[in-house]
């Protein structure tokens, strides 16, 4: 017995092994669960703040489009010049599908013109004349709270729209629409059960309400009108442990609440709890089995699994060993993966490494193509210096924008913009149109030089130089790919009689570059480049 408690047997060693080893791992498993169920809620808040927004901002997308309609419908030719019958015919057209009404409202409050009603509609006063004369002091679209409408008997709300006859405000345009039709904006957020969102005007008054069921927001009726409370929409599961967020809209002062009952999050931290305390007691004994009865045949798998170790760290591919235990063979699998992972992380690293290498070796070539080109154009260093600078940095907006998409493409758009950001591009002496193409790396860059040159001459000799004038860029892709600059309103245009670096880079560099054939026409009404170049040169293979 002494020599026993002096050396104890594998089997003694195995069970006080597992023994001591599997306690820690379930004290840390409590401490994970202690974790998940603190990140559960900071993960709920943080998802129902975002839900919130994206529940105002879908809300404010449905009302700004309501005010566009509202814009439109007040510049109607029909209304500037006094024929109401025929803007009442176009009114009810456009609204027909929109679940909308819309109403003229004279400065005096009296309904002129009604979706509602046919024409002429009989004379009657606003009952809600708020926006109205808010609209008249501000001359700027407003949105009103809820209110029962008298002549659709439903809770609705509408937007007030200034028409404007020279500067005076004639009429107030009134978009109108129920409540309830707000359902349809938020009806296809998929959210877990019991979440519940409610929205509420500045006044505090009930907008909508909404309560998930099978992952959609359905309106809940029967919710006060006057300061609801969130509690309330979530009816026969009430609950008054809620984590709850709210966002107020700078469009509509409208306030949207999202809420969800804690008791949601503790059921799966309940699972977890008594998956550990099961799992906890089948491993314990489990472990003390194997050991009474397995242990003699621990010892076999334990060594090949340090060989399988030991062939991971020479980074030696590491079979699966076989054996029936289920820890040792799960170890080894890991093992096995482990091995298979590192090798590829390793064959990858070195398929990157190749690739830098030769996207740099272009970068490179290219770089000292420029530098050769703009030293053989300088009059001196500084030219030099400023040429090359600005080469450079027209590469480096490439070289920025083809490093978001990993360096396979470029949109021709976002490539315009990048290089005319600086210029004045998305105001309006710059205007862009053309489908959606992909150039490939060298054909990004090319283009991107040659945009540059052709702004920076715009903006000292060209359109760009004059508040009046304007630069349009076009691009098209059929058999051939073609983008024009075109410019007009500028000062009048007289052809260069020396060609310097930047005519160098927008006609020959960029021809020879893509394969492709430049066009340049020094036209007194303002400068056209066009460049048509194969597909196969421009478009990513």
């Amino acid at each position: 017995m002494s020599r026993l408690f002096r050396r104890p047997p594998l089997l003694v060693h195995l069970v006080l092994f597992a023994i001591i080893v599997l306690v820690p791992a379930l004290l840390f498993s409590a401490f994970l669960i202690l974790q998940f169920s603190a990140q559960q809620r900071e993960i709920a808040t943080a998802q129902v703040n975002d839900t919130a927004q994206i529940i105002s901002n879908a809300v404010d997308r449905e009302i700004y489009g309501m005010i566009t309609t509202g814009r439109v419908l007040a510049s109607s030719p029909s209304l500037s010049g006094g024929e109401l019958a025929g803007f009442h015919t176009r009114t009810v057209a456009a609204l027909k599908t929109t679940n909308t009404d819309a109403a003229l409202v004279d400065p005096k409050g009296r309904v002129v013109v009604s979706t509602i009603d046919s024409y002429p509609a009989p004379i009657r006063a606003m009952s809600y004349t708020e926006t109205i004369d808010r609209v008249l002091k501000t001359r700027q679209p407003t949105v009103s709270g809820v209110f029962f409408g008298e002549m659709s008997e439903r809770f609705v709300f509408h937007v007030a729209v200034p028409v404007f006859r020279g500067n005076d405000v004639s009429y107030v345009l009134i978009i109108s629409k129920a409540a309830e039709t707000l359902s349809d904006v938020i009806a296809d957020r998929n959210l877990p059960r019991e979440w519940s969102a409610i929205i509420k005007d500045a006044d505090g008054k009930r907008v909508f309400a909404a309560v998930t069921s099978e992952g959609r927001m359905k309106a809940q009726q029967g919710i006060s009108y006057d300061n609801p409370s969130i509690i309330e929409t979530l009816g026969a599961r009430r609950s008054y442990d809620l984590i709850e967020a709210s966002t107020v809209s700078s469009l509509t002062g409208w306030t949207t609440t999202l809420a969800v009952p804690n008791s949601v999050l503790v059921q799966p931290v309940m699972r977890s709890w008594l998956l550990l305390i099961s799992a906890g007691v089948v491993l314990l004994t489990f472990s003390i089995l194997l050991g009474v009865f397995f242990g003699r045949r621990i010892a076999a798998p334990i060594l090949q699994l340090s060989k399988q170790a030991a062939a991971i760290g020479e980074g030696q591919p590491a079979a699966t060993i076989g054996t029936d235990i289920a820890e040792v063979a799960e170890v080894s699998r890991v093992l096995a993966q482990a091995s298979r992972a590192r090798r590829e992380a390793e064959d990858q690293n070195r398929f990157l490494m190749r690739e830098m290498t030769h996207r740099a070796k272009n970068q490179y070539a290219l770089i000292a193509a420029i530098a050769r080109r703009a030293a053989k154009e300088s009059a001196d260093t500084a030219q030099f210096l400023a040429t090359l600078s600005e080469a450079l940095s027209s590469l480096a907006r490439s070289a920025d924008l083809l490093s978001s998409r990993a360096w396979e493409s470029a949109l021709v758009e976002d490539l315009v913009r990048a290089q005319l950001h600086a210029f004045g591009a998305g105001g309006k002496q710059i205007e862009t149109h053309g489908p959606v193409v992909r150039l490939n790396p060298t054909a990004a860059q090319t283009i991107g030089l040659a945009l540059h040159e052709l702004a920076t001459n715009a903006v000292k000799y060209g359109a760009l130089s004059t508040s009046d004038g304007k630069v349009e860029i076009s691009w098209s892709l059929g058999g051939e790919f073609v983008i024009v600059w075109r410019e007009s309103g500028g000062p009048p245009v007289v052809e260069p009689k020396h060609s310097g670096f930047g005519t160098l880079v927008i006609q020959k560099m960029t021809s020879r570059g893509l394969n492709g054939e430049v066009e340049m026409d020094y036209a007194a009404s303002g400068v056209v480049w066009k460049l048509i170049a194969p597909c196969d040169a421009v478009v990513p293979q």
